[in-house]
């Protein structure tokens, strides 16, 4: 017979039996009473897949050479199968409850981990240790993983993990010895019970990119994968993202100081009573001098009385405020059309006087557009992206003390029906404890109404939808609208999809977790992204030289603005190039543009910052930052350097996928990126010159080679 069947009934549980299935690629040893699993390489070499659970009782066992079933305890069923080179273990339960597999203990030289863009974590790295215990204790694998894998590094091999079901699922971080175990944890409830856990495992040649490159295959088997250049295609602004660096312009003033042409003829002019209870703008009007400080005093002032005079933050109050602006001052102003904040046809004349061709521009506020209307159409004839920021994952109900989170005004109806709900009958409650979450499909009819509606008024040819690729997903038990994480991503995706495909418009999001992408063209967040949560030096001690900054002014909040400190501390988990690892751009890199998260951009830590420009180099994703009136000249100059390096590279490599990457010295210092053509890239992150395949490679610099015989070299800036 072909193939060797034993059929067990009621099989007494026994630790350590182990049952082998192999094929032409490998052998795999299975306990099915503990769920243990290793596999054993021709050289003799023992690799451990999961380690033993407790004692299960085993019954209706079926066995041939590749695959393996059992009835593990009263309620799973467990099936693992040897597919090619995978090894595909897949749990049923009849009932809710939890199924942890696989158990990996500490061992591997290395953990690598899709956190953020992707981490490289020796053993030995104790600070790593302690972060992961106490940081990361307990992640999911939707949005704590960018991508649903887990490597395991040894010198001569790599094994990774594969959650082919990403959904609800925990993986917990503890203390193995002086090292790090990592457990699995799936979570059978009512609203997915139906559907199996599968884990996929491969064990790979020692490439630090092998779990990235898995489920880039995986996908693309399954039909998940959306090359870039596709969907940049079917969009009629789609090739404008090609080579773009990206801005957020900050501030929706009617007035700034800027705009003022003659401050004597704005103080006669100034009617009294619109400052008669401000007793700092009437001093301010009387002093003898215009100062930088009495023109910051005036011109808040006055767009407060503006404000006042015509409330509301709607596109017709803004009209009237304009209106009133210029029938009341507008003899000491520049001319309308040359006035605004950083959203302004003044500063796109700047970026485009700067040699910036390609942009995308973000609006952190849709009245930005309104409070300068000229702005997004300058832009937009500059061949620029535009879009508003834009979100509906919270839900404020009516008369709430927060009315300028203008994107959680959904209204009472959303608030009370759209909410998530939990088993216990309770709303989860929305970003930072206020409102609530809300449900993607039942909040959808309200985004295509404001869409259509802001863009009736505004001609966007960009979308900006925060959270909804983050890859924060939901459990929705509310019996109006039942709703698994599974069919919560599947909503999102449509919603996504309807920006693009219905409103043809250049979509992004937060993040691009690898479950929410498919229909997003570029991601803000994976490349360099939050942390330090519970740190009170970065949060809250505005004393601390580490504090990362008030959200004051609204027109330039020093969180975004300020540049800070980092702690050596960070600098050594975060930004240190020897632990960093392009796993999302193994993935995606020809499927999605992703960057920096607007609130940590390229200038954000002074220590890092020369190591963030030379990664995002490196890994060929564009630059992001913030900017305002006051700071735009010198960024602007700063980005120029960025710009001219990352532009031209990524003209060549948009649609090319990244298909390796190493270090060129011991310690990590010098790396390379290679594309599926052939470019390569090389990043001195030293501060001394290295020599590289015969040519130096300065301090801080990078150089692309690229398959079309060009060479385009980088160097880290100065910044004042």
């Amino acid at each position: 017979m072909k193939y060797f069947f034993v059929l067990l009934l009621l099989l007494p549980a026994t630790h350590g039996h182990a049952l082998t299935l192999t094929n032409p690629h490998w052998r795999v040893d299975i306990d099915p009473a503990t769920l243990a699993a290793s596999t054993t390489a021709a050289n003799g070499t023992t690799t451990r897949i999961s380690s033993a659970a407790d004692v299960g009782t085993v019954s209706a066992l079926v066995h041939t050479r590749d695959t393996l079933s059992w009835q593990w305890g009263d309620a799973t069923q467990v099936r693992a199968a040897l597919v090619g080179d995978t090894l595909q273990m897949t749990f049923e339960r009849s009932t809710a409850g939890a199924t942890q597999w696989p158990r990996l203990p500490a061992g591997p030289h290395a953990l690598l981990l899709p956190l953020h863009e992707g981490y490289y974590l020796p053993a030995d790295d104790t600070v790593w240790r302690d972060e992961l215990l106490n940081a990361y204790g307990e992640i999911n694998t939707t949005e704590d993983l960018t991508l649903p894998v887990i490597g395991l590094a040894w010198p001569d091999r790599v094994l990774s993990i594969l959650f082919a079901t990403p959904f609800n699922n925990t993986v917990r971080f503890s203390a193995d010895g002086p090292g790090v175990a990592v457990a699995a944890e799936h979570h059978f409830n009512t609203l997915n019970r139906t559907a199996p856990y599968t884990v996929i495992v491969s064990l790979d040649a020692p490439d630090w990119l092998a779990p990235a490159k898995r489920y880039r295959a995986w996908l693309q088997a399954q039909g998940g994968f959306v090359p870039l250049k596709d969907k940049l295609a079917r969009l009629p602004d789609g090739d404008k993202l090609i080579g773009a660096s990206h801005l957020y312009l900050w501030g929706d003033r009617l007035l700034v100081e800027q705009d003022v042409r003659d401050w004597a003829t704005l103080k006669a002019l100034l009617p009294r009573a619109w400052i008669r209870k401000d007793a700092e703008a009437l001093q301010a009007l009387t002093a003898a001098h215009s100062g930088p400080y009495v023109q910051q005093v005036l011109v808040t002032a006055i767009n407060a009385a503006l404000a006042e005079q015509f409330p509301g933050d709607t596109a017709a109050a803004m009209q009237q405020r304009r209106h009133q602006l210029d029938a009341t001052l507008g003899r000491a102003l520049q001319p309308e059309a040359l006035r605004g904040d950083s959203a302004s046809p003044r500063m796109i004349h700047a970026l485009q006087a700067a040699g910036l061709p390609r942009l995308w521009l973000g609006l952190p506020d849709w009245t930005a557009g309104w409070a300068s209307p000229g702005a997004v159409d300058a832009a937009v004839q500059a061949g620029y992206l535009v879009a508003p920021y834009d979100s509906y994952d919270t839900a404020l109900p009516d008369g709430n003390d927060n009315p300028s989170w203008l994107s959680a005004q959904l209204g009472q109806d959303a608030f009370e029906r759209c909410g998530i709900m939990k088993p216990d009958g309770q709303r989860i409650k929305g970003f930072q404890g206020s409102g609530v979450y809300t449900n993607a499909a039942c909040i959808r009819p309200l985004m295509e109404r404001r869409v259509h509606d802001l863009r009736a008024q505004t001609p966007y040819n960009s979308w900006f939808l925060d959270v909804a690729a983050t890859g924060m997903l939901f459990d929705d038990s509310d019996p109006a609208k039942p709703t698994s994480q599974a069919q919560d991503a599947a909503n999102r995706n449509a919603a996504l999809a309807w920006l693009s495909d219905t409103q043809k418009l250049v979509v992004g999001s937060e993040v691009g977790s690898a479950v929410v992408n498919r229909h997003i063209v570029f991601a803000h967040g994976a490349q360099t992204s939050g942390f330090g949560w519970a740190d009170p030096q970065m949060r809250r001690e505005r004393g601390s030289p580490y504090y990362l900054g008030a959200w004051a002014p609204e027109h330039q909040p020093a969180f975004f603005f300020r540049q800070s400190q980092l702690k050596p501390r960070y600098q050594q988990l975060y930004f240190n190039p020897a632990r960093r690892l392009p796993l999302l751009q193994a993935a995606f890199h020809d499927s999605v543009v992703s960057t920096h998260h607007w609130t940590l951009d390229s200038l954000k830590f002074r220590e890092s910052r020369s190591t963030t420009e030379l990664l995002q180099q490196l890994y060929n994703v564009p630059p992001l930052l913030n900017v305002s009136v006051a700071t735009a000249a010198p960024r602007i100059a700063y980005l120029h350097q960025l710009d001219a390096f990352f532009r031209l590279v990524h003209e060549q490599l948009f649609d090319q996928a990244l298909v390796d990457f190493r270090w060129r010295d011991a310690a990590g210092q010098v790396q390379q990126t290679t594309f599926a053509d052939g470019s390569v890239i090389v990043a001195n992150f030293s501060d001394r010159p290295q020599q590289v395949d015969a040519h130096t490679l300065p301090a801080r610099s990078a150089s692309a080679r690229l398959a079309d015989g060009r060479t385009v070299d980088f160097t880290s800036p100065a910044w004042p």
